[in-house]
């Protein structure tokens, strides 16, 4: 493991040990109830999405991609899925998601490592939702790729969310990287995969990362969501009032200036 992968472990175990809950798997400055409402819009995109593809459920081998506190994990549960595996770099993650999922198979580990230990051609689908874009290096964001490709069977589907950015990229830190969307196309591309379909995953419950003034933007929202910060009842009230806008705009938007899911297809 690397260095910066040793630090994303240490970074995400602190945060899970302080905040464990949708906040510390989305975004902590705004609470708990805000959070909340932000992924049951996901879950109905999700739910949609997965759907759409007609997929026999019942009889499919699903792979989370950083299972975190376990959202994904109960979606595909309830979308029938029985046999399941979830991953994640954190201990603390992984520790507690054994507990709660006894019959789900877990590993601890970054899905960018070089020596992967999940079985090759072992899986149906795999979900990588708001994941990849924690992998800043390029070397380990390709092997990721790799990886989820070796353990897909021919035919198997990925999903996975990005800004995928029609301008450059955004880096923060060592802890994110939205990648644009020619760079995760060829990425994929090299990667074995072949790109089905992109849709809006969120629009307003996220920054406007990706639009033409992307700062101006970013600002305006920032400042709309301040009392979201310092009060948790204003975190209910904004997801009580933007839940519904959320859920039409992403059924009607072809395109987000925040956040897309990309369903690809590995080649047989």
């Amino acid at each position: 493991m690397t260095g910066i992968e040793e630090r994303q472990r240490a970074y995400w175990n602190e945060r899970f040990r302080l905040h464990w809950g949708p906040a510390g798997a989305s975004s902590i400055p705004f609470g708990r109830y805000f959070n909340e409402w932000r992924y049951r819009a996901r879950r109905r995109v999700f739910r949609r999405i997965v759907r759409g593809l007609a997929l026999p459920t019942d009889s499919l081998s699903v792979l989370d991609v950083g299972s975190g506190t376990g959202f994904y994990l109960d979606e595909w549960q309830a979308l029938g899925v029985t046999s399941l595996a979830g991953l994640d770099i954190s201990d603390r993650a992984v520790a507690k998601l054994v507990s709660a999922y006894p019959s789900v198979t877990f590993y601890r580990m970054s899905i960018g490592e070089t020596d992967s230990p999940l079985p090759v051609q072992g899986f149906d689908v795999a979900s990588a939702i708001d994941i990849l874009t924690h992998i800043v290096d390029e070397a380990a964001y390709q092997r990721a790729i790799g990886n989820i490709h070796r353990s897909l069977k021919p035919g198997g589907w990925l999903l996975y969310t990005d800004s995928f950015f029609h301008g450059s990229g955004k880096v923060c830190g060592e802890y994110w990287r939205g990648r644009s969307l020619a760079t995760a196309s060829a990425a994929l591309e090299a990667g074995g995969f072949e790109i089905v379909s992109r849709v809006p995953f969120s629009v307003l419950f996220s920054a406007p990362t990706d639009s033409r003034h992307r700062e101006r933007n970013e600002h305006i929202w920032d400042r709309a969501l301040l009392p979201v910060r310092l009060s948790e009842s204003c975190g209910y009230l904004y997801g009580v009032l933007l839940y519904p806008i959320e859920l039409l705009l992403v059924s009607i938007f072809k395109e987000s200036p925040a956040i897309e899911i990309m369903v690809c297809r590995k080649r047989p």
